[in-house]
């Protein structure tokens, strides 16, 4: 992103707006820079904080701040609450449908110790990358969501968690997860991760959002400098031939030109998660391993394995838990930061790769692509 303050040259959906760039946008108007800040500020402590509309949170700015900011503010497009599934360990998926009436999906994902609350957050509707594993990529890409639509989720999913949390902390984390692939909408969600970020909306801590990534290697450069989220890597597996079956962006970038990729821009100080997702008989040998091993040195990272949830191929399988283990403890033994990343909300459609997948079966494919 541009190191001075973007503006816009048109309205946005108010819950678009990045406070810089708000900032910006008023001053350029004709307000003074401090009131400019002000009337930001207090329009979006009132709609993002306080989760008031658009009008109420309006009234809160002074009149005369309030006659430049109202033109800039156009109706958000809503997401409608359509169904809320509850699994067994307590992770919520919900469906939301859009004002277009497409459909996406969010997760909120308890940590298992309690101490943290996740959501997992949509940047596209559908997909156009086609792994081989996850429900989405049936989809095909229909669009990208906006900012407003990627705020929303979380605004959204935060009220819905304050009101039935109890002892349990509020959302704390977002990982860019859900349905799509985060840099093909790179622009929007950098713009989504700065709002939700912001000290005058939800303060969230840039290194508690995570951006999960196919490996489009080519958007590396303008991510990290757009940003102090983390990026995540789905790897999946530990050679060109069986990544290239898995995930097709790999006949287009090799794992060579990746890991180069990812090493030229990765910012000093800084790692990547890389996520490997176990299949049974697959990936998951003692030469796997170490193929992946291989791979990663010289990469700043630390590595999830993730056994495979059910999906759109049944060859996929999950390896048992001891192979699972095997594979992590030789991993372990030879260095590499490693830990297994065990599902959350599998039995309800919500863990990885499976977003939309539930719904598809019980509505028809049809719907979920085209509302």
């Amino acid at each position: 992103m541009p190191s001075s303050p973007p503006t816009a040259t048109s309205p946005l959906p108010a819950g678009a707006w990045r406070p810089d760039a708000l900032v910006a946008t008023l001053h350029a108007a004709g307000l003074r820079p401090m009131q400019a800040r002000d009337a930001a500020k207090v329009w979006m402590n009132g709609y993002h904080r306080d989760h008031l509309d658009r009008a109420a949170a309006l009234a809160l700015v002074p009149p005369v701040q309030a006659r430049f900011l109202a033109p800039l503010l156009l109706e958000d497009r809503p997401l409608l609450a359509v169904e809320e599934v509850i699994a067994a360990d307590q992770t919520r998926r919900l469906l939301w449908q859009t004002h277009d009436g497409l459909v996406i999906e969010s997760v909120i994902i308890p940590a298992d110790n309690g101490q943290r609350v996740t959501l997992c957050v949509s940047s596209q509707v559908g997909c156009g990358r086609r792994c081989a594993f996850c429900e989405t990529g049936r989809l095909g890409l229909v669009r990208n969501l906006g900012v407003d639509e990627i705020a929303a989720q979380f605004r959204l999913a935060s009220q819905l968690w304050n009101r039935v949390r109890g002892q349990l902390p509020a959302i704390s984390n977002v990982v860019f997860m859900g349905m799509g692939e985060p840099l093909d909408n790179l622009e929007n969600v950098l713009n989504a991760i700065a709002l939700l970020t912001h000290d005058w909306t939800y303060g969230l801590s840039a290194r508690k959002v995570s951006v999960s990534t196919v490996g489009v290697a080519q958007k590396f450069a303008a991510f990290f400098a757009g940003t102090q989220a983390n990026l995540a890597l789905s790897l999946n597996a530990p050679d060109d031939a069986r990544r290239s079956e898995l995930m097709p962006v790999n006949q287009r970038v090799s794992m060579a030109d990746l890991k180069a990729a990812l090493v030229a821009h990765l910012p000093r100080g800084r790692s990547v998660l890389v996520e490997y997702i176990l299949f049974a008989g697959l990936n998951d040998a003692p030469a796997d391993a170490e193929l992946l091993r291989a791979w990663l040195d010289g990469v700043p990272a630390r590595l999830n394995l993730i056994p495979a949830n059910p999906g759109p191929d049944p060859r996929l399988q999950s390896p048992t838990h001891e192979a699972v283990w095997a594979f992590q403890k030789q991993l372990l033994d030879a260095g590499v930061r490693v830990m297994v990343r065990y599902p959350h909300g599998r039995d309800v459609g919500g863990a990885c790769g499976q977003l939309a997948g539930a719904h598809r079966q019980k509505r028809g494919h049809n719907e979920v692509s085209h509302g």
